[in-house]
């Protein structure tokens, strides 16, 4: 689905592109202030695959235009086309938008390009004009430049069973996940660092640190979350979740939440959010405890970027975790991520601990002294 913004006048602009990839568009037309629909409507369209805003729909600053845009990277998935013209191509607008991620941007005037446009931003690829050349290999460590990271099919092959991401018996399974909320967890661990990694920018990392955070304070346990990638994200989600604001960190629900710096403070558990992989990030993410590593595995390129990263903490035998695989490209997910991954759940609220619980819970059940019922 295509969640699209824009005034009435452009209502259409997407229909054909959409019908020749059987996609649903979800207009809502009008003027928008951005950043009040990312907080009060967009959860209600989480699993839309795209978002597309027409600038001229939205009434904020270009300032308050690209925060909002960086809000919505940070809590979801989709990816993000903006409608904006420019005579000059890229002016100051389109190249924030390039900086922060967002390649896809439609700036012709004319209408039979715009509507190309538009076409190749709903491609596989996207589109390509504004993304900038591919990360050098020698920004990786331990990458074998001789052994492909996905085998190319050029014959028609049988699918292999799909990957089970059901429970046997969803049942007994619901059972289960019922009875563990009612568990209450002791630890005598003290700072035990959790360091999570993506493959690549927006794989859920973020929110699936926040929700292993917010799992072990609702079991008994204390947890910080410290982000220490680059994207600055915390204050937009401090925002959205209306986070308490100390000195210098954030706290909500007796959580502690660091940008930047180490806690002040002593915990359980310190969930450190790395962001995607990069030669800094991965040699403090080997430092930690306990290694968890996200990535994508719905298209070639996502597989791709999931096996690199893999390759590059193999040495820390992290826990590999995504969402369900795309079965069409199963035989190259299961040559290429060469370790069998956990299958985690969507989360539409970043600080959901019960979507993923059982996962959560097998992270830290060798910490756990002593378990008990809530009273």
């Amino acid at each position: 689905m295509i969640l699209y913004l824009s005034r009435s006048e452009s209502a259409n602009l997407l229909d054909i592109a959409a019908q020749e990839n059987n996609l649903h568009v979800r207009k809502i037309t009008g003027n928008f202030i951005l950043s009040e629909f990312m907080i009060m409507e967009v959860r209600k369209f989480a699993s839309c695959r795209f978002f597309c805003v027409e600038r001229l729909a939205i009434s904020e600053t270009d300032t308050e235009f690209l925060e909002a845009v960086q809000s919505f990277q940070t809590m979801y998935s989709a990816r993000v086309i903006v409608i904006h013209e420019s005579i000059s191509g890229l002016d100051d607008l389109s190249r924030s938008l390039v900086k922060i991620g967002v390649t896809d941007i439609v700036t012709a005037s004319i209408m039979e390009e715009k509507l190309a446009q538009i076409a190749e931003c709903l491609s596989f690829d996207g589109l390509l004009k504004h993304k900038p050349q591919a990360v050098n290999a020698q920004e990786y460590d331990e990458v074998d430049e001789e052994e492909p990271f996905v085998k190319i099919y050029d014959t028609p092959f049988k699918l292999p069973a799909p990957i089970n991401t059901a429970p046997k018996d969803p049942l007994a399974q619901s059972i289960i996940e019922k009875d563990m909320e009612d568990e209450h967890y002791r630890f005598d661990c003290v700072n035990i660092t959790i360091g999570i990694i993506g493959a690549s920018r927006r794989v859920g990392t973020t929110t699936f640190a926040l929700g292993l955070t917010n799992f072990i304070k609702n079991h008994g346990g204390t947890a910080c979350y410290v982000a220490l990638n680059t994207h600055n994200h915390l204050e937009n989600i401090a925002t959205a979740y209306n986070f308490d604001t100390e000195e210098d960190y954030f706290t909500h629900d007796t959580i502690d939440f660091y940008e930047g710096m180490l806690p002040k403070y002593d915990y359980n558990f310190i969930i450190m959010d790395y962001g995607d992989v990069k030669r800094e990030a991965t040699r403090k993410y080997k430092e930690s405890n306990v290694h968890l590593l996200c990535g994508a595995s719905n298209t070639p390129h996502e597989i791709a970027e999931f096996a690199q990263a893999l390759k590059q903490v193999k040495s820390t035998k992290p826990t590999v975790l995504t969402y369900a695989p795309n079965p069409m490209y199963a035989p190259q997910f299961s040559s290429s991520v060469t370790q069998t991954p956990t299958i985690i759940n969507p989360a539409i609220n970043m600080l959901d601990f019960k979507s993923n619980g059982v996962t959560y819970k097998n992270i830290i059940k060798p910490y756990i002294v002593e378990t008990s019922k809530r009273l």
